[in-house]
């Protein structure tokens, strides 16, 4: 009998000892506040207040929630905290309460948030980026280098030995002056001196005749002066189209007049400028074309439009007065 009353009352105290919520209900009704008053004033919910009042833990929260509400009522009632935690650890089970404990990183395990894994993360994403800049430079220089030097070999394989014709100096063109039936000056190239002599001496022997045949023919000039090469060379340029290069850097050209006859095939030295004369439109092919002005009947041809992104132009171009047509 006595084994039993004993019995009976170490679970009173033991139920004593783990209800947390009785505790926190008398400390409230001692200080006069309703479940509303505290609820509003710790920011929680007047039925999660209640289940903590009744030690319900199946309706309460995860132990970690659990323990957090218990201490913030706790402080607001101004009671110890530990106490209740500590009635509210023996209550819960504890099986229960280490299976919502947060887990920690395992010995040796590097949490993401770590500096370590941070800085690593970090380095390989620098790695990255300067790979592949490291590697679009490269292309890009190794596409240059090709071009560059594609440039080179077609500039020394437009060589003089190695031109299909030579090039046509005008300035070095003999011309060859005679008289046509309807007594007009007639200027065609000739291939030596002899046959200029030769035109020479015809051209007097037209002359004489005329002189004779004056009465006969009173339209007819009664002299013929002699046609000196710079009177026709000026004679043709006053025809013709004039077009000048000044390669600043040098330069391999092609130029063909409006009939399509190649007028030059050949570099132009650094520094140097080429004349050619002839009859426009001339069709103008072109490396180092960023460093090479190009002057067609005087005026200053702005060709930055037809400039291609390896240095070359192609291009037609004549003038109508003072308008230079480029195309």
């Amino acid at each position: 009998m006595m084994s039993q009353s004993v019995n009976k009352s170490d679970v009173e105290t033991t139920e004593k000892d783990t209800d947390f919520g009785r505790q926190l209900a008398q400390a409230r009704k001692a200080q006069n506040y309703t479940v509303e008053e505290i609820s509003e004033h710790i920011k929680i919910p007047v039925h999660t207040i209640s289940v903590l009042e009744s030690s319900d833990l199946e309706k309460l929260p995860a132990p970690t929630f659990a323990k957090g509400y218990i201490r913030a009522y706790a402080k607001f009632l101004e009671i110890s905290e530990d106490e209740v935690l500590e009635k509210y650890s023996l209550a819960v089970p504890r099986d229960e309460e280490s299976s919502l404990r947060p887990r920690s990183n395992l010995p040796g395990e590097a949490s993401s948030q770590s500096p370590l894994v941070k800085s690593i993360t970090m380095l390989l994403i620098i790695a990255g980026i300067a790979a592949v800049i490291f590697g679009s430079f490269k292309y890009y220089q190794e596409k240059a280098g090709a071009m560059e030097g594609e440039l080179d070999n077609r500039a020394q394989s437009y060589t003089g030995s190695s031109l299909d014709s030579p090039a046509i100096n005008p300035s070095e063109t003999e011309q060859n002056p005679g008289l046509s039936g309807d007594d007009k000056l007639l200027v065609g190239q000739l291939d030596s001196s002899e046959d200029m002599s030769a035109a020479t001496d015809e051209q007097d022997v037209a002359a004489v005749a005329g002189d004779t045949d004056n009465e006969e023919r009173p339209a007819l000039e009664s002299e013929v002066e002699t046609v000196t090469e710079e009177e026709i060379v000026a004679e043709q340029a006053a025809e013709n189209d004039i077009i000048e290069f000044f390669a600043e850097n040098g330069s391999w050209m092609e130029v063909r007049d409006a009939n399509n006859a190649r007028l030059f095939y050949n570099m132009v030295p650094v520094g140097s400028t080429k004349v050619i004369v002839g009859k426009a439109p001339f069709s103008v092919t072109m490396g180092n074309a960023k460093t090479t002005r190009v002057v067609i009947n005087d005026l200053e041809v702005d060709m930055t439009g037809y400039i291609r992104p390896n240095n070359t132009a192609i291009f037609r171009v004549s003038t109508d007065g003072q308008d230079i047509i480029i195309q």
